[in-house]
């Protein structure tokens, strides 16, 4: 149960930075779709503001061609070559002639000015029409962009929801396993007394058999090589020395170092010695003592599977057993103490 508990803190902790993740996402994407409305919005004004001049400038082109077509008009109808000619010839002196001269100039200048000013209006008018095009192909490009990030915005929204909803049921589902965990109080409190019975038994075998010797090697700083680890390569996932209890609040002396290890992992002697103790012991589960001469012995708990006998001689890093979940566990790994005239003492000041 205590391992079904474990499972969902671990579920819980995952939703919960999923939800973190997401709402990050959320705002980015939130930043992201304003930010393209924005642009959109800019874009749609321009497009506008486009279309006015266009319709401006095409208001002067027409008039410019009005004015255009009435001179064309004009000049056909009034055959200005021969007008000018004839008032030429028909000037009475220079004073005169150069009136009539100045002024048909001046007439002709008038003309040019028109058709300058409608070939401007032309060319202003196709390049706002080219310029109207191209903002209306940009906001329709944009409008496109917002529409995936509104897409996106309520896609991020639906997972949160979901999310949150799982989350949401992951609680109510640790609340039952905690009320279950809570409701079976005397039970574990019952496991805890009897696993203090069974490091007590430890003690007093060793205390037999140890009996009358001199003592074991002294410890130093920790990793001085005494012993050698009993999970090569293996992480500590819970330390010596007293724990709170995950559950209760009550604290108890946890008697030697847990080792993360799979179902099967080969479980190493630490040392020389001989096997005094293989097979089940309570709460240990499957477990095997070994003497190591002296006052020192170690233990190893859990194990699925014991590969020695009691009596039998053990090299260093010998094969004695396997890792297992056996006894009071919530799932495989290898609990290891190292003793000392019984008395259990930190191991890692001897690995």
């Amino acid at each position: 149960m205590l391992d079904q508990l474990d499972q969902a803190e671990a579920r819980r902790h995952q939703l919960d930075t999923r939800v973190g993740e997401l709402d990050r996402r959320l705002t980015d994407v939130q930043d992201e779709a304003r930010a393209a409305e924005g642009r959109l919005e800019s874009m749609q004004a321009d497009f506008v503001r486009t279309q006015m001049e266009l319709g401006d400038a095409r208001d002067r082109l027409t008039t410019a061609q009005g004015d255009l077509r009435a001179q064309a008009v004009s000049a056909y109808t009034g055959n200005p070559s021969a007008s000018a000619a004839d008032s030429l010839l028909r000037s009475g002196d220079l004073r005169e002639l150069a009136v009539t001269s100045s002024y048909l100039e001046s007439v002709a200048e008038a003309r040019g000015r028109v058709v300058q000013r409608f070939r401007g209006l032309r060319d202003t008018t196709q390049g706002l029409q080219v310029s109207v095009e191209a903002r209306r192909d940009d906001a329709k490009g944009q409008r496109d962009v917002v529409v995936a990030r509104r897409s996106a915005l309520e896609s991020v929204r639906s997972e949160l929801d979901a999310t949150r909803g799982e989350v949401t049921r992951e609680e109510a589902g640790r609340q039952a396993v905690l009320d279950g965990v809570r409701a079976r109080v005397d039970e574990f409190e019952g496991r805890i007394a009897a696993l203090r019975g069974d490091s007590d038994s430890v003690t007093g075998l060793l205390q037999g058999v140890q009996t009358g010797r001199a003592g074991a090697p002294s410890s130093g700083a920790v990793g001085t090589g005494v012993l050698r680890r009993p999970l090569s390569g293996a992480a500590v996932s819970s330390m010596f020395g007293p724990r709170v209890h995950p559950i209760f609040g009550t604290v108890r002396m946890h008697n030697g170092v847990d080792f993360r290890g799979s179902a099967g992992t080969p479980i190493q002697a630490a040392g020389p010695g001989t096997v005094v103790y293989a097979g089940p012991r309570g709460g240990y589960g499957n477990t095997v003592v070994i003497d190591h001469g002296g006052s020192l012995a170690t233990l190893y708990a859990h194990q699925s599977a014991i590969y020695v006998l009691v009596g039998t001689t053990v090299a260093a890093g010998q094969v004695i057993g396997a890792v297992g979940s056996t006894g009071f566990s919530t799932g495989p790994h290898l609990h290891f103490e190292v003793r000392l005239g019984g008395t259990p003492v930190d191991p890692l000041d001897y690995l």
